[in-house]
C-alpha cells in the first residue's frame, strides 16, 4: 500500500474585508447601511467583521445586536439566539444589552425552549429596570403572549 505523502488540511479563507478603511464610527454606519437596504447577508458579514476588529468600541454592542437581527429577519433562530447570546454575555452595559436579552428570550421560545425564553424576558425588568420604555413594553407584551408565568 503506498503511503500518502501529505495530508491536505483546508483552510478556510478569510472572508474579503467589508468595511471601509476608516474610523470605527464610519464601518458601524457604512455596515448598518446593508440593513436599511435589506441585504442581511451582506450585513451579517460587514457586523461580523466590525465586532472582530473593534470588540472593545461603544457600538461593538450595538453591531453584536444588529448581527443577531441579520439571523432573526431571516429566520435563522439558532444563529439569532447564539448573536443574542454572545450580546448578552459580551456587552452587558451596552444600550443594546436588553434589547439583545429580549430578542434572546423570544428566539428560545421560537426555538421551543419557552421556559428558558419565559424566564429572559420576564428577567428584564430586574436586570435592567432602566432599559428603555420601548423595550420594557415589549417584553411585557411578549410575556403575555407567550404565557409566560409572573416572576
Amino acid at each position: 500500500i503506498d503511503s500518502v505523502g501529505s495530508v491536505v488540511t483546508e483552510i478556510t479563507p478569510k472572508a474579503e474585508k467589508i468595511l471601509p478603511d476608516s474610523d470605527p464610527k464610519k464601518q458601524y454606519e457604512f455596515a448598518i447601511s446593508f440593513i436599511k437596504v435589506g441585504d442581511y447577508e451582506t450585513a451579517e458579514l460587514a457586523l461580523r467583521e466590525f465586532v472582530d476588529d473593534n470588540s472593545k468600541h461603544e457600538l461593538a454592542g450595538n453591531a453584536q445586536y444588529w448581527y443577531g437581527e441579520t439571523f432573526r429577519i431571516r429566520q435563522l433562530y439558532s444563529d439569532a439566539a447564539t448573536a443574542y447570546l454572545d450580546g448578552y454575555q459580551n456587552y452587558p452595559k451596552s444600550k443594546k444589552a436588553p434589547d439583545n436579552l429580549l430578542k434572546l428570550g423570544i428566539t428560545m421560545v421560537q426555538l421551543g425552549e419557552k421556559d428558558q425564553g419565559c424566564t429572559m424576558i420576564t428577567g428584564i425588568k430586574k436586570q435592567y429596570p432602566k432599559a428603555s420604555k420601548s423595550v420594557l413594553q415589549k417584553a411585557q407584551y411578549e410575556q403575555k403572549k407567550f404565557k409566560c408565568a409572573k416572576s
